[in-house]
């Protein structure tokens, strides 16, 4: 999922003042560094499924005319493969 870097920023610091207030997380370094590892963190789980959205691309390109001679709608087909894959992997979407 393509998300602005803005959004992942505002995320991040949303996350570490709710753990803070709730006294959840203690920190020696400045708050700006833990948001930024939070941040880190948000973008890195966002990457595993981008990744794995182009490996589904590569999969259906390789089977383009098998999908266009049997009428197979790309979308579904697109979702059930990645469903697939990621449940082999045991990723959380």
């Amino acid at each position: 999922m393509k998300v602005k870097k803005e959004v992942v920023r505002y995320l991040a610091q949303k996350i570490v003042e709710h753990l803070k207030k709730i006294e959840a997380i203690e920190h020696e370094c400045d708050l700006d560094s833990v948001i930024e590892i939070v941040e880190g963190a948000i973008n890195a789980d966002l990457g595993v499924e981008e990744r794995l959205n182009d490996e589904v691309k590569a999969i259906l390109a390789e089977q383009e005319e098998t999908l266009d001679e049997n009428n197979i709608n790309y979308r579904k087909m697109f979702q059930m493969v990645k469903n697939k894959l990621a449940r082999e992997r045991g990723l959380i979407l």
